[in-house]
């Protein structure tokens, strides 16, 4: 019996995109352990003396301690999950790579968005580098992906730092493949984007680069990725605010006195249901944060990367993500 164009639309929608699927619960013990190292860090940050903020410098070491931490928490959890996918190999430790005259120039007078057949020496002598966070090479599409993971671009945007970290980007992976080749058991690939992940997931822009964490799916071949990490950045959400909510109370809930001295002001002392409230409503603006959790590289590519030895493919694509590059 045939099915209606309406039916199979339905059926197309329901399948699976991707192979490669994972869910919080499959691995919920390894970014639990994320979370919880993350929210020790934070906790435990020593804030410097400060003449200005005073008894209240302990509250505002920990909202600034987030940003960098969540950072890091939103790597470690990236390595975690891309690491589900038996084609992917990423890669986090000793990224430094060189960014060369040359790979600039080339980037300087390319206005199409996308290079092919060009690969610069990694050997090349510069003192312009560049340390991607991961690099996640995808060896059944011989593809790879730069990433540089942002717990929000919005502080990027209409700066000049945008253009600086793109530039970098784009200049880095014309170079990639040849890196890859001689520091990676010679692992070839034919192509190479770069994505610049927005933690917050606002609106991405592909054409430049950004893409929002609700689609990581499509830059690690993973279904239920982005799932994974919304949960994970909201139980470390509920950890963080129940931080600010305790040191809130510690400063002014159980220290009356701390109002008492001069230059805190004459406002009478706030509810403690209040209190909470505006603690809570803090915690969400500031979001989440976690510590990196360093980890010792797994030898993620296997065997059949040790026995053939192909030449590095002279035509080789480069430019800002897409999904499945390879395809």
């Amino acid at each position: 019996m045939l099915r209606s164009s309406k039916g199979a639309a339905a059926a197309d929608a329901e399948r699976p995109r991707y192979s490669c699927h994972v869910r919080f619960a499959d691995i919920e013990s390894d970014l639990d352990a994320l979370i919880g190292k993350a929210v020790t860090a934070v906790a435990t940050s020593t804030p410097s003396p400060d003449a200005i903020l005073g008894d209240f410098i302990g509250l505002a070491s920990l909202i600034r301690s987030v940003s960098f931490h969540e950072g890091k928490l939103l790597e470690q959890a990236i390595i975690a999950i891309g690491q589900r996918n038996p084609d992917l190999v990423v890669l986090w430790q000793s990224l430094r790579l060189p960014v060369t005259p040359a790979a600039l120039e080339a980037i300087a007078h390319n206005r199409s968005g996308t290079l092919q057949g060009l690969s610069f020496d990694a050997d090349a002598r510069t003192r312009v580098t560049y340390t991607p966070d991961l690099v996640v090479v995808n060896c059944r599409y011989r593809s790879a992906v730069i990433l540089d993971v942002k717990r929000s671009v919005a502080s990027y945007l209409d700066t000049h730092r945008l253009a600086e970290l793109k530039t970098r980007m784009l200049a880095t992976s014309l170079i990639l493949p040849d890196w890859l080749y001689k520091e990676h058991k010679r692992l070839a690939v034919d192509t190479v984007g770069i994505a610049i992940v927005d933690g917050a997931s606002a609106p991405s822009d592909h054409a430049n680069g950004i893409w929002a964490m609700d689609e990581i799916d499509d830059l690690l071949e993973i279904e239920g990725a982005a799932e994974a990490m919304a949960e994970l950045r909201r139980r470390f959400g509920v950890e963080i605010r129940r931080q600010l909510v305790a040191e809130a109370r510690r400063l002014v809930g159980t220290d009356a006195s701390l109002l008492s001295r001069p230059g805190v002001g004459d406002t009478a002392h706030p509810e403690e249901d209040g209190l909470d409230e505006r603690a809570t409503m803090m915690g969400d603006d500031i979001a989440d944060g976690a510590a990196f959790a360093h980890q010792a590289p797994g030898d993620r590519i296997g065997k059949n990367f040790r026995s053939a030895s192909p030449p590095i493919p002279r035509s080789i694509r480069f430019g800002f993500a897409r999904a499945r590059l390879g395809a």
